[in-house]
């Protein structure tokens, strides 16, 4: 997997109790196996649940809660899979307001399976699927499932180029 536009950048991965854990830790080593930050943002303070399948999963710490957070302050934005986290943080002004500003920047944002509903929040189409790979992308938008998560992570590697093939993030 080619993610080497992610090395040395700092990324916010948007989550509220309840998100798909294997896809969490699926993202979290892709982040740490090219020397990524990956920063965990969510509406809980201190500690948010994953979920397992059938259960509540591992407890992990969070860096910055939704309502102090800055998009400024990160490269791109990472949304993972799971329907609880989902529905915790659609009523919430502050995912609107990050994603916003995200999409305003013209920043990188990966939205995997129910967190492509968050697009709608902030009146954005989800980009169509190939339906070869499972990737949408329009523009700074990549959305995918957790089954093509590797392909996703390379599709949102892909447009953190500007066209003049230098990195956008800071």
């Amino acid at each position: 997997m080619q993610l080497s536009n992610f090395t040395g950048k700092t990324i916010a991965i948007m989550v509220a109790s309840g998100f798909d854990e294997d896809t969490f830790i699926a993202i979290q080593r892709a982040m740490m196996s090219v020397n990524a930050k990956l920063r965990v943002i969510s509406r809980d303070a201190g500690l948010t649940n994953a979920w397992n399948g059938s259960g509540w999963g591992m407890s992990y710490p969070v860096d910055s809660t939704l309502s102090t957070t800055l998009a400024i302050d990160y490269d791109a934005l990472i949304i993972p899979s799971g329907e609880r986290h989902v529905t915790t943080l659609s009523p919430e002004a502050h995912t609107k307001r990050l994603m916003r500003a995200f999409t305003r920047e013209n920043m990188p944002v990966l939205a995997l399976e129910e967190a492509t509903a968050l697009l709608e929040l902030i009146d954005l189409t989800t980009p169509a699927r190939d339906g070869e790979t499972g990737i949408g992308v329009d523009g700074k938008i990549v959305v995918g499932t957790r089954e093509n998560l590797d392909a996703a992570l390379e599709a949102l590697n892909g447009v953190m180029l500007s066209q003049d093939g230098e990195s956008v993030a800071a």
